[in-house]
């Protein structure tokens, strides 16, 4: 029998629950957005100055690196000021305007920006910088190759990529009954010396993309189970804290549902009190601590975790499976991918005119037209995926396929 006890969904801000104040205040945020898309507002066109940096490709990126830590200036930014003239732009509004439909992937773009509304107490102003900071990240971060480059080629990048997979560091299984994908971190296998810093850092942001690819329709976060079974001192990595904690505070925000912190032996709470301060307290109020297995079915149904190591009821051990030869060959039919682009931006092009037509007068009513052409996208972004996203782990285990998210169970009694 399982204790776990389900939480009501939240609504508040959420789509479809908005009140008509709250519409005003998304109305009001897509005419900023516009603005800046259109290059009628001036923006800050630098990278986020809370961006870490690693090496990069280009010198507009290289300049980044130099200009920021990750909780803000690091001492190699100061000596910038001899500069007599300022830098050229790094960003436009154009440039973002296309980061922006490639973020929305399948969902509502409604849902993308009042993440960011939501995250910043319906303080337009504050949104906007956090939204803007977002897509310039996903430019710098270079996340496309992420979605576009197979695990064989993400590996000959990043040394040892997939073995991080092939040992199940870190993995996506299965939902709670709010449909929730769970993220399982198995902290004990990682040591910071085994593999380059950017591989480990390119895999938590694979991890965290293939995540969107697992959310179905409705769902908006995600459960993280941090396992600290047999954690030690040399498996902590403060690299991998900070950009978890930015991730979901900066990036992803309202992302985050729950993260169980899973029988965190005593070494662990002396470093919580240093990690704590560094969390927003919305995000630190979604921690919670659980000492053993049976506390963890309280958070998530018994029915829903492995019998291995957490005592569940789902015959389930966790197997890389790697990619086949051919199963990214749409990405190589130019002529199919070319006209479903297309495709993809005249649907783009008729949300935006129709979002248009909806902000020239600020009455925090609902356009139904808007959510039609929104499921249209999501339908056409089903028959697109492949010829632009490499397959995954989760396609191959049939996890998400054609749109849909079906996580099996083989529960036993």
């Amino acid at each position: 029998m399982s204790t776990y006890v389900q939480p009501v969904p939240p609504t508040e801000g959420r789509l479809g629950h908005l009140t008509p104040e709250q519409t005003e205040k998304l109305q009001q945020f897509w005419v900023r957005l516009y603005d800046i898309f259109d290059g009628k507002t001036q923006f800050d066109q630098t990278a986020p100055s809370s961006f870490k940096g690693q090496a990069r490709d280009t010198e507009e990126a290289a300049s980044a690196e130099k200009k920021s830590g990750w909780f803000g200036r690091s001492k190699a930014a100061e000596p910038a000021v001899e500069k007599a003239a300022a830098p050229a732009p790094r960003f436009t509004g154009d440039q973002l305007q296309k980061v922006f439909w490639k973020l929305t992937m399948m969902d509502h773009p409604d849902l993308i920006l009042l993440k960011f509304i939501r995250a910043r107490k319906w303080n337009l102003d504050d949104a906007m910088k956090m939204f803007l900071n977002a897509l310039k990240w996903r430019i710098v971060e270079r996340l496309d190759e992420l979605v576009e480059l197979s695990d064989v080629e993400l590996d000959a990048k990043y040394p040892k990529f997939i073995e991080q997979m092939k040992m199940g560091k870190g993995y996506l299984r299965g939902a709670d009954p709010l449909d929730r994908p769970m993220s399982v971190v198995n902290t004990r296998l990682h040591h910071k010396a085994d593999q380059p810093p950017e591989t480990i850092h390119r895999f938590t942001l694979y991890t965290m993309e293939c995540g969107r690819m697992v959310l179905p329709e409705g769902a908006e976060t995600v459960i993280v189970i941090f396992d600290l079974s047999s954690f030690g001192l040399d498996n902590m990595d403060w690299g991998f804290v900070r950009l978890f904690v930015q991730c979901f505070e900066s990036y992803y925000p309202e992302t985050l549902g729950v993260c169980v912190v899973h029988k965190a032996p005593f070494v662990f709470w002396g470093l919580w009190k240093l990690i704590q301060p560094l969390l927003d307290p919305v995000v630190a109020s979604k921690f919670v601590f659980t000492r053993n297995n049976a506390e963890l079915h309280k958070v998530i149904p018994r029915e829903r975790l492995p019998i291995t190591h957490y005592d569940g009821l789902d015959d389930w051990t966790y197997k890389y499976v790697p990619g086949t030869a051919d199963e990214n060959a749409p990405q190589k039919d130019l002529v199919k991918k070319e006209e479903l682009l297309t495709e993809r931006h005249g649907l783009e092009n008729k949300f935006d005119a129709a979002t248009r037509a909806w902000i020239k007068n600020i009455d925090g009513k609902n356009s139904s037209d808007r959510d039609d052409i929104a499921k249209e996208l999501r339908e056409q972004y089903t028959r697109l995926t492949p010829y632009v996203r490499a397959a995954n782990l989760y396609q191959r285990w049939g996890v998400a396929k054609e749109g849909k998210v079906n996580w099996t169970y083989n529960v036993k009694a």
